[in-house]
Order: C-alpha cells, then structure tokens, then sequence
C-alpha cells in the first residue's frame, strides 16, 4: 500500500497516511482505520513494540459513495476511486502481470464469498458471490470486497 506493508510501525503508517484514522488500542493489539486502509499490530507484552500483523484494503467501503473514505494521498496517487471495483478486472490486470492467485474455500458461506489466495506475497482477494454482502447501488456479485494481506492461508 504506498510502499507500506505489515513491517511497519504505526508511527511510520501515521506519517505516510495521516493522523485521521481511528484507533482500536489495547495492551496486546492495535487497528489503524484510515478508511479504505486499516493496518494491524500485535505485541505480547505491554511494555514491547508492535509487530506488524497484517494491513488490509475494506474494498466494499467504497459502495458507501464517501470520497473522504479514501486517503488523501490515495486519491492524489490514483484519482477518484470507482464506487466497487470488478474482481474480473483486477484478476485480469494480475494475469497480464504474471502474478498467479489461487482459489481457496471461504469456510463461513462458500455460496457468499470467494477468497482467492496469491501465494508469493501471502494476499487473499475476498471476493462477492452471493446476495448477503452485495448491496444494490453499492456492491455487486463479483465485486472484490477486501484484500489482505498477509494472510497464510495453504490452497
């Protein structure tokens, strides 16, 4: 995300993406929401630093029709930001990249959700197959509701 990745710091993301985001602190866990983008941090002691855990992208926010929900620095990257974004096309733009994914269950609702796993960068693409997440005027079946990254997951 921007060069950003789990390995950073809070402090770090907080100085690429800005200090409006919602914290969710505890002794052992913090989320970061900067809207479109949330990052994750653990430590196993209160008096230890964070290790990063994962970042993820909540794709489906986008539905809710907010330009503010989309950093700053994200729209001044990429512009304005479609309302949902096809899960064909970004499988499409990863196979002219040669980047491969890998189908994987989604064990809660098969019939809802379709995760899609790539196995360099340890990512899952969740992706919309069934009316309970899409929502008319906002997602659609077949659109990419999150992506996380990482997640371990094995196909």
């Amino acid at each position: 995300m921007l060069g950003a990745d789990r390995t950073w710091s809070p402090e770090r993301v907080t100085e690429l993406l800005g200090e409006n985001c919602g914290d969710n602190p505890s002794d052992y866990s913090l989320g970061r929401d900067h809207g479109l983008v949330e990052f994750f941090w653990q430590r196993s002691a209160p008096e230890l630093p964070w290790e990063g855990s994962h970042f993820s992208v909540q794709a489906h926010r986008l539905g809710w029709g907010d330009p503010e929900m989309v950093n700053p620095l994200l729209r001044e990257r990429y512009g304005i930001v479609a309302a949902s974004v096809a899960f064909a096309d970004v499988a499409a733009l990863l196979e002219a990249r040669g980047v491969a994914l890998v189908e994987v269950p989604y064990q809660p609702d098969p019939d809802e959700m379709s995760m899609f796993w790539q196995p360099d960068s340890h990512a899952v693409v969740s992706v919309i197959t069934g009316d309970y997440f899409a929502s008319p005027g906002h997602r659609r079946i077949g659109d990419v509701y999150k992506i996380q990254s990482p997640a371990f997951l094995a196909p």
